[in-house]
C-alpha cells in the first residue's frame, strides 16, 4: 500500500502527524470493528474494512517523516523506515524543541544504544534530563559527552530554546558561543 492510499483510507491529509494518524486509526477501528455488526454480510464487510484500516495504519506508523531545524535553520526530513542512531537523534531533537523532554530522552537513549560514542546524543540527553530536574543523570550524560574531547567541558549554558550560549572548560576558561 502506498502512502497516499494509507492517508486516504484513514481520512487524513498528506503529512498528518503521528498523533493524528493514531487518533484517526482508533476512531475508524472502533467504527468498523466486526463485533459491532450482527448480520454476517455486515461482519464480512467490516472485517475487510478493518484489515484495510490496519494495513493503512501500519504503513503510516512506520513511514512518519519528521522535520527538524538544523543549526543552519534548514529543514531535514527523516524517514523512520531507516532506524539509525541519527534517526533517533533527530526525532529526539524535534521533541526537545517542542518541550517533550521525556519523549526526547527515550529517543536520545535509543540513539546512544545504537551508537555508544554518540557524543551529541549524550549532550542533549543531559540537557533534557536537566530540564526535568534529573540532575545526577544530566551530570553523567554531560560527563559522557566530554569523553573523547581533548579538554573536558565542565559547564554548559543553554538559552531557553536550547541553543548553547557558553561553556567552561578545565583550563578555567569560559567560551561564549555565537552564531557560527
Amino acid at each position: 500500500m502506498n502512502i497516499n492510499q494509507a492517508y486516504k483510507i484513514l481520512g487524513l491529509k498528506l503529512g498528518a502527524s503521528i498523533d493524528e494518524v493514531k487518533q484517526a486509526y482508533r476512531q475508524m477501528a472502533k467504527t468498523w470493528h466486526p463485533d459491532r455488526f450482527l448480520e454476517s454480510q455486515q461482519k464480512l464487510a467490516a472485517e475487510a474494512k478493518i484489515k484495510e484500516i490496519n494495513q493503512a495504519y501500519d504503513t503510516l506508523k512506520s513511514y512518519q517523516p519528521t522535520e527538524i531545524n538544523s543549526a543552519a535553520s534548514s529543514s531535514i526530513k527523516v524517514d523512520s523506515n531507516h532506524t539509525t542512531a541519527e534517526t533517533f537523534y533527530y526525532r529526539a531533537m524535534e521533541k526537545a524543541q517542542k518541550g517533550k523532554y521525556s519523549e526526547a530522552i527515550e529517543d536520545f537513549t535509543q540513539a546512544i544504544r545504537m551508537n555508544p560514542n554518540y557524543i551529541e546524543a549524550y549532550r542533549y540527553r543531559g540537557l533534557a534530563c536537566s530540564k526535568l530536574g534529573y540532575e545526577n543523570r544530566a551530570k553523567s550524560d554531560l560527563k559522557n559527552a566530554s569523553i573523547g574531547f581533548d579538554e573536558a567541558v565542565y559547564s554548559i549554558a543553554f538559552s531557553p530554546n536550547g541553543e548553547t550560549l557558553a561553556a567552561s572548560s578545565g583550563e578555567k576558561t569560559i567560551t561564549l558561543l555565537t552564531d557560527q
